[in-house]
Parts: C-alpha cells; sequence; structure tokens
C-alpha cells in the first residue's frame, strides 16, 4: 500500500508522520489489461473479442491464439463465446524436434535408432543367407538351402512386423499431437480492437484520483 506523509520543519529538521494510506495501489492500477499475462497494450494492442466485460475483456491475440491452441478449444471460457479461428496443422519437424511426454521422446528416439541399426544389419545378414543358399544348392545341399531360405523368411517376417508395429505407434502419436497441437489463426473484425481511447480511460481516471492527494 501507498502512504500519504505530512512533512513538517522544527527546528531545522525534517519531521514526517502517516495521515493514512492510498486505497489505489498504484496509478496504473486500473488501466486495461490482458487477462492471460496482465500486460497493458505497450507492446501489442489489446483485443476485446468475446461478450467479456470489464479487467477480463480485454486481451492479446497472441495470447488469446496460444491459449485456444493449448486448450484445444474454440470459446471464451468465461462467457462461453465462439471464436472464429482458422487451424493449421504444425510441421513433421516440429514434432520430431519435440514429439510431446518424456517417455515419447525417449521411445521415439529409441525406435530410431533401432531402426537405423537393425535395417542394414537384416539386409545384409539376408543377403548373406540368401548367397548361403544358392551356394548349397550348387553343391546339391538342398537341406542346407532351405534352413537359409526359411531363416531369411523368418528373419525379414520379424523386421517387418516390429517395422509396422513401430511405424502404426508413431503415427498414431503424430495424428494425436498435430489434431491438439494445431496453429490457431484468430479471425476477427477490426471493430473488435480496443480503441486507445478507451484504453487509456481508466488510466487517466486514476491519474485524476490520484492528483487530488495533497502531499505536504
Amino acid at each position: 500500500p501507498q502512504y500519504v506523509m505530512q512533512v513538517s520543519a522544527k527546528d531545522g529538521q525534517l519531521l514526517s508522520s502517516v495521515v493514512r494510506t492510498l486505497a489505489t495501489q498504484s496509478p496504473f492500477h486500473d488501466r486495461p489489461m490482458c487477462r492471460i499475462c496482465h500486460e497493458g497494450s505497450s507492446q501489442e494492442d489489446l483485443l476485446s473479442p468475446c461478450e467479456c466485460t470489464g479487467t477480463l475483456g480485454t486481451i492479446h491475440r497472441s495470447c488469446l491464439e496460444h491459449w485456444l491452441s493449448s486448450s484445444n478449444t474454440s470459446y471464451c471460457e468465461l462467457c462461453h463465446f465462439r471464436f472464429a479461428v482458422e487451424r493449421k496443422p504444425r510441421p513433421l519437424v516440429e514434432w520430431l524436434r519435440n514429439p510431446g511426454p518424456q517417455h515419447e521422446k525417449r521411445t521415439l528416439f529409441g525406435d530410431m535408432v533401432c531402426f537405423l541399426f537393425i535395417t542394414p544389419l537384416a539386409t545384409i545378414s539376408g543377403w548373406l543367407c540368401l548367397r548361403g543358399a544358392v551356394d548349397h544348392l550348387h553343391f546339391s545341399s538342398r537341406l542346407e538351402a532351405v534352413g537359409l531360405i526359411a531363416l531369411t523368411v523368418a528373419l525379414f517376417t520379424i523386421y517387418l512386423f516390429w517395422t509396422l508395429v513401430s511405424f502404426r505407434y508413431h503415427c498414431r502419436l503424430y495424428n494425436e499431437w498435430r489434431r491438439t497441437n494445431q496453429r490457431v489463426i484468430l479471425l476477427i473484425p477490426k471493430s473488435a480492437s480496443l480503441p486507445s481511447n478507451q484504453q487509456s480511460l481508466l488510466g487517466l481516471q486514476s491519474l485524476k484520483r490520484n492528483s487530488k492527494e495533497t502531499i505536504v
């Protein structure tokens, strides 16, 4: 709280005493501010895009778009006014950099490492098995050739099954992330912008009220 001090002089020394406290905390206390970040209109213009009034009726466009994107909604949580928005999906590269929770990051990183390691290993192993089967057929060793061919088929079956399961799992995670992390663009008319004279009205009233306080 702020205090009104009464200052007087006695024997060449300044004496002060507290007369009363001010009800307001700051001359800028009543100025319009964004209801999300609690900042004024110095960096970005304030909007009044919904049916909320008073201090809850003003908001920054960027703050509202970020909130609508994070909450995956299209309406005001207070007055339930539905905003006109355009949703654009974020690129795949952004999901690869930040897929979500920590365990999903570890799973994605681990599967990518396994894929990069197992793919050439399975390819080389299958090629060697088929090469050995061909050599055994030349020497009339059909049993060994059939065994190597069966091993190659089993190896590629397991590899393809693991690849398909992992791919479907990460596609499901990506589709969920893509649905809940869209880029929201607020479509509002210019009339929704809060006029500058209205933005400063409350602040001017507060300054006038505080200018009446006399500090002696």
